[in-house]
């Protein structure tokens, strides 16, 4: 038998087989069910069709090639537009001596638990093949079901992979608490000052004291600055401040006495400028016996000098000898200086400090110093007295003392604006006391006459801010 006819007697066989398929009633067959997630495999439209060969030719009759045909441009529609994974039938020729028509070709009958077509595309990566689960009559799934092609990331074996990522970058190191705590600030002070000299000449007829030159309400504006530093690990604290001003106001009122203290001179004049300047500085110790309460004790030394001009005389008692012919006559007037006065402590402070707070703002501070030891230099210049045959050039009259005692004191309420500024205001005094040393008048300086006592005092109010950091 010819290739022919026996291709003419399969066609004809398999004709048959189909009409008597159809009229034995068999409706239930059915194209096969790859599941929901099946699609057909990503063929290109240029390439070999899929089972190019069919079972039905003889294995040696030759293939033909495909002839690739263009294929008809339609018109485009969102709704009709050819899925890109169907094959193209018009492309694909199929030669031989058997006529099957384009209306009987079907695809083969792929059994469902077959492996489907390209189970791994040529785009996933060297992976396992994802499984594909046997068909499941079921509703429709929503849009949200997995491709076939996507590969099943639960079946991947990642034994022996090591994970690349990327270390959190490091976060910043928060600042260490500093171990000093530091302040500093300005602060004006508004005071009044009194000098009480008096000594005694030791010459027979003349009083004990011989005489006494009180200057009082020595009005002065000063200023000054200051700073603190805490070393909050041992409670040891440096703290200091420097300061000086102007002498605008007071008077002086000059008494000399003979025996008995029966007073022969009384005469004031009126003091118009002068100066005063001062420091301190101090170490101590401080603790905090509870959270809104600092305590410290302290050692320090006190740098202090004023000096305050007098002018013009004022008489208080009848004394010719002087120009005082009445009570109330000025023999020399108001713009003619006539005595300066420049005393200058060195003191030895010991003393505590103690600061309370009483809420977040508002605190208490003062400290209180008792000055054990200290000395004084006083250059009185009497300037209507520097002839030589007088008292000599100026300073004409120098007074010592190797011993004086005092105390100071202040206290202060702040304000704190913030965490770092506070501001505040405050009294202080100050008072130093010589009891005894040595009064030498000019021009040689070579009497000995006894200082019997030189007292100096200035308190008044103040205000400052300052910076705590």
């Amino acid at each position: 038998m010819t290739r022919v006819p026996l291709r003419i007697a399969v066609t004809l066989v398999l004709a048959l087989s189909a009409a008597a398929a159809r009229a034995a009633g068999s409706d239930d067959a059915q194209w096969p069910s790859l599941g929901d997630d099946a699609q057909w495999p990503n063929v290109k439209v240029d390439e070999a069709p899929i089972n190019p060969k069919p079972a039905f030719i003889p294995p040696d009759e030759p293939v033909a090639q495909p002839v690739i045909r263009k294929p008809l441009a339609a018109p485009k529609s969102v709704y009709a537009s050819k899925p890109v994974f169907a094959p193209e039938t018009t492309s694909v020729d199929v030669t031989g001596s058997v006529d099957v028509t384009s209306s009987t070709a079907e695809w083969p009958n792929v059994k469902v638990d077959e492996t489907p077509i390209n189970p791994k595309p040529a785009f996933v990566a060297q992976e396992p093949a994802p499984r594909i689960a046997s068909p499941k009559i079921s509703t429709p799934k929503t849009s949200t079901a997995k491709s076939v092609f996507a590969p099943d990331t639960n079946a991947l074996d990642v034994t022996g992979l090591t994970p690349i990522y990327k270390a959190p970058a490091a976060l910043p190191e928060e600042p260490q608490p500093s171990a000093f705590a530091f302040q500093a600030g300005a602060r004006y002070w508004y005071s009044f000052g009194n000098y009480r000299y008096a000594f005694s000449n030791n010459a027979p007829g003349f009083g004990t004291p011989t005489s006494t030159l009180d200057w009082k309400n020595l009005e002065a504006h000063s200023g000054e600055v200051f700073a603190r530093l805490d070393h909050k690990p041992t409670g040891l604290f440096v703290k200091g401040l420097i300061g000086g001003g102007a002498i605008t106001s007071g008077y002086i009122d000059d008494k000399d006495f003979f025996e008995a203290q029966a007073k022969f001179s009384d005469t004031r004049s009126q003091v118009q400028n002068g100066n005063l300047s001062f420091a301190m500085i101090d170490i101590g110790w401080s603790y905090q016996p509870a959270n809104d309460v600092k305590v410290g004790v302290f050692a320090g030394y006190h740098y202090w000098n004023e000096k305050a001009t007098a002018y013009g005389l004022l008489c208080k008692q009848q004394q010719p000898a002087l120009g005082c012919g009445f009570v109330g006559a000025v023999p020399i007037g108001y713009d003619v200086s006539v005595l300066r006065y420049e005393p200058t402590w060195h003191a030895i402070r010991l003393g505590a400090d103690a600061k309370v707070a009483i809420d977040q703002r508002w605190s208490v501070s003062g400290e209180i110093a008792a000055v054990p030891y200290a000395s004084l230099r006083n250059e009185d210049s009497h300037l209507l007295r520097q002839d030589p045959s007088d008292l000599g050039p100026a300073p004409n009259v120098i007074s010592k003392s190797g011993y004086a005692y005092g105390v100071e004191a202040e206290v202060f309420v702040d304000y704190a604006l913030n965490r770092n500024i506070d501001v505040g205001v405050g009294l202080r005094y100050w008072g130093l006391f010589a009891r005894s040393g040595n009064v030498n008048h000019g021009p040689d300086f070579s009497d000995n006459s006894t200082l019997d006592n030189f007292d100096q005092q200035r308190y008044g109010v103040l205000a400052h801010i300052k910076g705590k950091f």
